[in-house]
């Protein structure tokens, strides 16, 4: 066993001592940082100075609808320009877009707060495609679950930080200085990106379509792409399903926690300490499993898994329970997550592969906004703790239909992975 730990953390290690993509992680870390103490300022701000519910519920249509809208047109852009260039001038512009925050002070200002989260929702929907179609191009095809494991723990991570971080600074400077903060993460950010070393596509020089199709030809011919491929389509139904159960999760657990076990804001914070814990666990065993079961045995074991840690967390008689069953789904998410992008990465060829992120990151946001919706309606009707167990069920049913359903891109993974290396 010691071994084997030794070996999972000199894989981490290797990885994050890798320059490029090192100064990527380290950047999306601050980043994610910020933007959870935006989001503690906003939510601040706003129950401050409005009453209304809406005043919540509205600024999270505005992240999600522009995901949903143009999500799509990102991955155009990040196959059709500069992966590194749209990185840099998409944190650039969020840095100065964040400050607008700065002018809400009363309730007629809040349509300022609105159009901002739209502006950066919109924004950061060109970002993540070319940042997830760089990663293949910057770590060897053995270490890229790892890499994507790592990204999709830097998040959790954020959750757990951004808080702490965002509460010191608005209890010693006030908000703005959390919002001062969050603009300072993303010209950080941008100088990272700016320094990697980026090699230039692997199957052609995506800059020379910016003479050729339109736009709109190029979104049409990446739909057509994962519509023709079936292991894509598969990968994409997974992270869907997935991301419904998960999802609810996230809204009800702090009223979940307050009816059946009378904990608050402390005991809700030390939960997600632990789901940290968990990602973080996550990362480190993520390259272990590679190494012994095959990628579609290991998204469904995962999700099996989180979705018993799910029912767990919904039926726990103590704060133990709960504190086990949310370090279990962070591990869960963690490498399933990670697993699913780097089959949907493997699987699309570099030019191409903006596009499919996007679609990704389309699947995951209309995904969360449907469950936090659902789950938000059919709490009121039947219960937290019965939308719990039927988010645990619906999940634990995507891990088992991924076993099967995913067992040729596992394989075409494996095999496109193999000669990357």
């Amino acid at each position: 066993m010691a071994g084997h730990s030794t070996s999972q953390r000199r894989a981490v290690r290797d990885l994050l001592g890798q320059r490029d993509f090192a100064l990527l992680w380290t950047g999306q870390l601050l980043s994610q940082v910020g933007d959870q103490c935006l989001l503690i300022a906003a939510i601040t701000l706003l129950t401050d100075i409005s009453a209304s519910p809406l005043a919540i519920l509205i600024p999270a249509i505005s992240v999600a609808l522009p995901q949903v809208l143009f999500g799509m047109l990102g991955g155009v852009v990040a196959d059709r320009w500069n992966r590194k260039g749209v990185m840099v001038a998409s944190d650039m512009m969020r840095a100065g877009l964040v400050l607008a925050v700065l002018l809400v002070q009363v309730t007629g200002h809040l349509w300022i707060l609105y159009l901002a989260a739209a502006g950066l929702a919109l924004i950061g929907s060109f970002f993540y495609p070319a940042r997830n179609a760089t990663i293949p191009n910057l770590v060897p095809g053995d270490m890229l679950l790892t890499a994507n494991g790592l990204i999709q723990g830097s998040y959790i991570i954020a959750l757990i930080l951004g808080p702490v971080v965002a509460g010191v600074a608005i209890e010693l400077w006030g908000l703005k200085a959390a919002i001062f903060f969050d603009s300072g993460t993303f010209l950080v950010s941008a100088l990272a990106v700016l320094l990697i070393r980026i090699p230039p596509p692997r199957n052609g020089d995506s800059s020379s379509r910016v003479g050729g199709p339109s736009m709109w030809e190029d979104m049409r011919d990446g739909l057509s792409f994962i519509r023709h491929s079936t292991s894509l389509r598969r990968a994409l139904y997974v992270t869907a399903v997935a991301t419904l159960g998960i999802g609810a999760v996230v809204l009800l657990a702090i009223p979940h926690l307050k009816t059946q076990l009378e904990a608050g804001g402390l005991e809700y914070g030390g939960a997600m300490s632990m789901l940290g814990v968990g990602s973080v666990l996550g990362g480190l065993v993520v390259t272990r499993l590679s190494r012994r079961f095959s990628t579609n045995s290991i998204i469904g074991g995962m999700l099996v898994v989180a979705g018993a840690a799910v029912v767990a967390f919904a039926y726990a008689p103590n704060y133990a329970v709960v504190l086990v069953s949310v370090m279990i789904l962070g591990l869960c998410i963690v490498i399933a997550r990670g697993t699913l992008d780097t089959i949907t990465q493997a699987l699309a060829p570099d030019e191409i592969r903006g596009r499919v992120q996007a679609a990704v990151n389309l699947v995951v946001a209309a995904g969360t906004a449907m469950a936090e919706g659902l789950s938000a309606f059919l709490g009121h009707f039947l219960g937290v703790q019965t939308v719990f167990v039927a988010a645990g069920v619906v999940t634990a049913i995507a891990g088992l239909g991924a076993v099967y359903a995913l067992r040729e891109a596992a394989q075409a993974t494996t095999a496109a992975l193999t000669q990357k290396v």
